[in-house]
């Protein structure tokens, strides 16, 4: 085996911090869902609204909890409901299929994001009354 130079030696450090759990980044869960909301309404096709949906109160009220900061309130699941429910699917050979698929994803993203972020302050508040009640 050739020797290798000591400038050729490199020492890596992996540090895990084994006791991050989601509770401990229940900020940074908000704050994709948040990025989430606002990626899948800047992801729709720059084309008339009207021309998107049959329907446009689901869009109206997504950008409306966007703009209030309402993506972490229990509502906010309905809202993207709505808004899946309305957004159309294409035909694959489509040339705005793209742009929908993207805003579909987006969409789910937040949603999941949002749901974690309300599952975890839910969990806390019971862990808390628990420990309160002993």
């Amino acid at each position: 085996m050739p020797l290798i130079p000591e400038t050729y030696r490199h020492n890596i450090s992996l540090l895990v911090d084994k006791h991050t759990t989601d509770a401990s980044r229940i900020v940074d869960i908000g704050a994709d869902a948040i990025r989430a909301a606002r990626q899948a309404s800047s992801s729709l096709p720059d084309i008339a609204l009207g021309d998107i949906f049959d329907d446009i109160r689901p869009m109206h009220a997504l950008i409306d909890a966007i703009i209030n900061r309402r993506v972490l309130d229990p509502q906010f699941e309905e809202i993207v409901d709505d808004l899946l429910e309305a957004l159309p699917i294409l035909d694959e050979a489509d040339p705005l299929a793209p742009a929908y698929a993207s805003v579909r994803a987006d969409l789910q993203e937040a949603q999941y994001f949002a749901n974690r972020f309300l599952d975890l302050l839910a969990a806390e508040a019971q862990r808390a009354q628990s420990r309160g009640s002993h």
